[in-house]
């Protein structure tokens, strides 16, 4: 988190972050709850709508199958041309079917209503009488293209059998319109649509008719779905469809399966609307949140911002110690407050001492720099004096190396008088012993003298140091 942000700025985004995190967390589970709610009530939806679909087809198709049964049982028991043009003719039959018709052993064809067939039909090589007429049981074809109307249609055959021979195969000829209009009103609550395949996986009827007659390999070529009650998820245009099989029990011959595909966006609309609320539900609560908790803080933070003010005061060196903070509570914005009073009062009383010892610092200061003053005006004096003692001892060294000089040439003047006083050498020897003595005096002077002026020499020296 940034170092920068203040202290109420880092709550609330921290709360911000908590609110987003749990309405995140909410609204990850729910989602996980919805998802598997809405997955299983659309299990549950479209195998209902599979199973009701595929029932209402069966029913359909089976009501039609008996009439075919019933025919070919009455023609069986007489296959009269007359008697079977008026079977044919039944109100209960050209209602139902596109067409109905006879296609008796010989390779007679009748037909109602009557059509004119190409030339050189013979209904024993069609693919209907092939079936039927091998099978104990009516038959119904896949689509085909009718030779008679051209359109595409699917067949109801049976064989009419009497004694045990076979008089011909009847069958009725059904729209797969009528199947379209039949799945088509099956809209899924405008989420899909329904179809018809077979167990091979060739669509027989789809909204589309581009799709009739393809394969599913053919029609999803990526994620081709399996034939089951499982669901399986394609992508059709862009767009991921959820489909899933269910079989039309109790047909004879053919193996059929109602097909459902419902677009997954609608499906699980809720599901979008679901996570679109709970967005907008997080967006308010997180700027109501803010606001109210910012009012609060703002409130409840009060007292440290008195006590940042009075500390920046302390700061700029204009802070006046002798306030104190008002304590109003005793949490921990009251016990910091009072640590704070005992903090400025510990400093005034510091402040108090360090004013005090500062004026008797001064004082003694004020002494220590008269008695300096004195202490260099006898320095001067003591100096002057020291001066005139190194010169009275410079003139008293010069005089005793004189008397040096002098006694020197005394010396010489008695040696000179004794070559020319022996005749007085009695007088002289009494003189020399007497002059004897005083040389020695003389001598020990001399070095006295010596000794003094080297002392002499050394006081100049030092006083010349100092």
């Amino acid at each position: 988190m940034n170092k920068n942000l203040r202290f109420s700025h880092k709550i609330l985004l921290a709360a911000a972050l908590v609110v987003i995190a749990a309405f995140a967390s909410f609204t990850l589970y729910n989602d996980y709850l919805q998802r598997n709610a809405i997955r299983e009530d659309l299990d549950n939806y479209l195998t209902e709508m599979g199973e009701v679909t595929a029932s209402n087809i069966q029913t359909w198709l089976s009501g039609r199958i008996l009439l075919i049964d019933n025919l070919a049982q009455n023609i069986a028991i007489n296959p009269e041309q007359a008697t079977v043009s008026s079977l044919l003719e039944q109100k209960a039959l050209t209602s139902k079917f596109m067409a109905s018709y006879l296609g008796d052993a010989t390779g007679h064809f009748t037909i109602r209503p009557d059509a004119k067939m190409p030339d050189g039909f013979d209904p024993r090589v069609r693919p209907w009488y092939k079936g039927a007429e091998s099978s104990s049981t009516p038959t119904l074809t896949e689509p085909y293209i009718d030779a008679a109307t051209g359109q595409t249609i699917i067949s109801i055959a049976t064989a009419s059998k009497k004694a045990g021979q076979s008089v011909g195969v009847v069958g009725g000829d059904l729209s797969l319109q009528t199947l379209i209009d039949t799945l088509s009103a099956r809209d899924f609550d405008g989420m899909g649509y329904a179809f018809l395949v077979s167990a091979d996986g060739k669509i027989l009827v789809h909204p589309d008719k581009a799709m009739v007659m393809k394969s599913l390999s053919e029609a999803y070529p990526q994620d081709t779905p399996r034939i089951n009650s499982d669901f399986s998820e394609v992508d059709v245009d862009g767009k991921t469809r959820i489909v899933t099989f269910t079989p039309i029990k109790g047909l004879p011959s053919v193996n059929w399966y109602i097909g459902l595909s419902v677009d997954k966006d609608k499906a699980f609309a809720m599901l979008s609307e679901f996570r679109t609320s709970a967005v907008i539900a997080t967006v308010i609560a997180v700027a109501i949140i803010i606001a109210l908790l910012g009012m609060l803080i703002r409130i409840l933070i009060q007292p440290l911002h008195v006590m940042t003010r009075a500390m920046q005061d302390i700061a700029d060196g204009e802070g006046d110690l002798t306030k104190r903070l008002t304590i109003q509570n005793q949490d921990e914005f009251g016990i910091l407050g009072t640590a704070f009073n005992r903090f400025v009062e510990r400093i005034h009383t510091s402040i108090r001492e360090v004013s005090s010892a500062t004026g008797q610092v001064n004082e003694v200061a004020l002494r220590v720099v008269a008695a300096s003053n004195s202490s260099m005006f006898n320095s001067d004096q003591q100096a002057s004096r020291t001066n005139s003692v190194a010169a009275a001892i410079n003139q008293l060294g010069a005089a005793a190396q004189e008397i040096a000089r002098n006694a020197a040439q005394a010396s010489n003047q008695a040696s000179d008088a004794r070559s020319l006083a022996e005749d007085g050498q009695q007088v002289v020897d009494r003189s020399i012993k007497a002059m004897n003595q005083l040389s020695s005096m003389l001598s020990a002077s001399s070095s006295n003298i010596e000794s003094l002026n080297s002392k002499t020499v050394n006081i100049g020296q030092i006083l010349e140091v100092i």
